[in-house]
């Protein structure tokens, strides 16, 4: 049901090529235009969406009854940033949004129950939300229906050292810049990041399961998630935004190199998180792409 038609024109994005270290902050300042950034797949997440909302199979959506001024906010200023920056897509209806390539109405419903997940049904992206309790900075409010490999069930209401609890070296490396970044982030200075996986389908919601070695013949995709820390203005909770792009692998070969520093980057993995990012799962379906790299890409 979270299938997705993937593009097969060049990767948008390919944080490997950028990011040498794969546990590491990786945050660049962000022009406040360029929050969200609307394309031609919007539509397919919109009803990915819905339709999980519908089968209710999933722990897609949770908040905590402290964090709802900090959704109502967010929808705020998210609408606000739509109809600025992106006026040629979406235009103010009722209490929502229309988007006018299809037509598609967002009217606003029930906004003062679950004010966050309305709002992300106007983009692509899922939306969290973050705020300050007892000195932590923790997960209050979430809309995440294309998680990389985790339940928002056992997250909300944690704070980032538990969340990021499985992320290998994480506490060592980046748990107290992290900490400290959130306390300096400002309203007019938000920022990016971007990360990287792979997966054995084109689904957006990669839910965690039994590890398998994936065979030869296994087609493969390259996840990137484009992250934005935005800090909230009159709450001082920071909005927390998820882009998932999915990638055929062999689309990579239109970038000049990026499957010879994909491979350069897996093989300079620790064991540790080579295993975290299932990357030894994908060994020998790896095996394909990598062979012969030099006629692929030149």
């Amino acid at each position: 049901m979270n299938m997705i038609k993937v593009p097969t024109k060049r990767p948008k994005y390919l944080p490997h090529m950028q990011q040498k270290d794969t546990i590491s902050m990786g945050m660049e300042p962000l022009d406040r235009r360029n929050w969200i950034e609307p394309d031609e797949l919007y539509p397919q997440f919109l009803e990915h969406k819905l339709a999980l909302k519908a089968l209710q199979q999933q722990h897609i959506f949770d908040a905590l009854p402290s964090s709802i001024e900090a959704q109502q906010e967010l929808a705020f200023e998210l609408k606000r940033h739509l109809l600025d920056q992106h006026s040629h897509l979406y235009c103010a209806v009722a209490d929502g949004l229309s988007y006018l390539p299809n037509g598609i109405d967002l009217a606003q419903t029930q906004a003062n129950s679950n004010p966050l997940w309305q709002a992300s049904l106007w983009v692509a992206d899922d939306l969290l939300i973050m705020q300050k309790m007892d000195d932590e900075y923790c997960l209050t409010a979430a809309s995440l229906c294309s998680p990389s490999h985790w339940h928002l069930a056992e997250k909300i209401g944690q704070p980032m050292a538990r969340i990021h609890d499985p992320v290998p070296t994480i506490h060592q490396k980046l748990t107290p810049k992290i900490d400290r970044f959130f306390d300096y982030l400002t309203v007019e200075n938000p920022v990016q990041r971007f990360n990287w996986s792979l997966q054995a389908n084109s689904q957006l919601a990669q839910i965690p399961g039994d590890e398998v070695i994936h065979a030869v013949s296994t087609p493969l995709y390259y996840r990137c998630e484009r992250q934005t820390l935005t800090r909230l203005p009159q709450t001082n909770a920071i909005a927390f935004t998820i882009r998932v792009y999915v990638y055929p692998m062999m689309s990579l070969t239109q970038v000049p190199n990026a499957l010879t520093q994909l491979k350069s980057a897996i093989n300079a993995m620790p064991k540790t998180v080579a295993k975290y990012k299932e990357i030894i799962y994908f060994a020998p379906a790896l095996l394909k792409y990598f062979s012969g790299l030099s006629s692929l890409e030149g």
